[in-house]
């Protein structure tokens, strides 16, 4: 049974992930001939150009941590699967262990002669027919993976959507992701670029009224 079930937003989520740089440098060299006395001394003057002026790009990032631990629908899908996830485990580790238990009385039962042939045949019948819920549970297991899995696309979407309304007014150029994590590929971001605050506020205050209408 899987133990490690998680709410986790996709590193490569939001718009965009890039490093822009644009860069024009020209080299001229010049050479002036003077006549500066009767012996006609020549002077070369290099002369390097100002690099092109670039418009700064309009680049902020959120960070992806600070998202999921603290957006409220991250953190209901989370604890909703926690829930689920605990209560099969616990039923199903229950019901296995008293199934091994069973089993083995069946079977030392069995090899003493202390079972009729009606009643060998009724016990296994019992005992697979206990297999087959344990079998059941482990689809149900299965079945919560997959929720979780929709879950993650929806918090996946509903961030997507939000940072594109977002930016309808703010009009930057690229909205990265951040993360602290070993998956981070922003090794340095001034934190005046950082708007993780302003994107969960608006997704948290966007899920409460949703939550609110359901």
């Amino acid at each position: 049974m899987n133990k490690n079930i998680s709410i986790i937003i996709n590193v490569g989520l939001f718009i965009a992930v890039a490093i822009l740089y644009y860069l024009h440098f020209s080299n001229s060299k010049n050479t002036s001939n003077s006549l500066l006395d009767k012996d006609s001394t020549i002077t070369e003057k290099n002369i390097v150009m100002s690099p092109k002026e670039i418009k700064a790009a309009k680049i902020v990032f959120v960070n992806s941590d600070v998202l999921n631990s603290e957006y409220n629908f991250v953190k209901d899908l989370t604890a909703d699967a926690q829930v689920k996830q605990q209560r099969l485990e616990t039923a199903y580790q229950s019901k296995a262990q008293k199934l091994q238990i069973d089993y083995t009385e069946l079977q030392q039962k069995a090899s003493n002669g202390l079972l009729s042939e009606n009643q060998s045949i009724a016990a296994q019948a019992d005992l697979k027919k206990r297999k087959d819920e344990l079998d059941k549970m482990e689809i149900q297991m299965q079945t919560l993976v997959e929720e979780i899995q929709r879950g993650n696309e929806d918090v996946r979407k509903t961030v997507v959507d939000y940072v594109k309304e977002y930016n309808k007014k703010s009009n930057y150029n690229y909205i990265l992701t951040h993360t602290n994590g070993s998956g981070g590929i922003l090794l340095f971001a001034n934190d005046s670029l950082d708007i993780t605050k302003e994107i969960l506020d608006g997704l948290n205050a966007q899920y409460k009224a949703e939550k609110g209408k359901k």
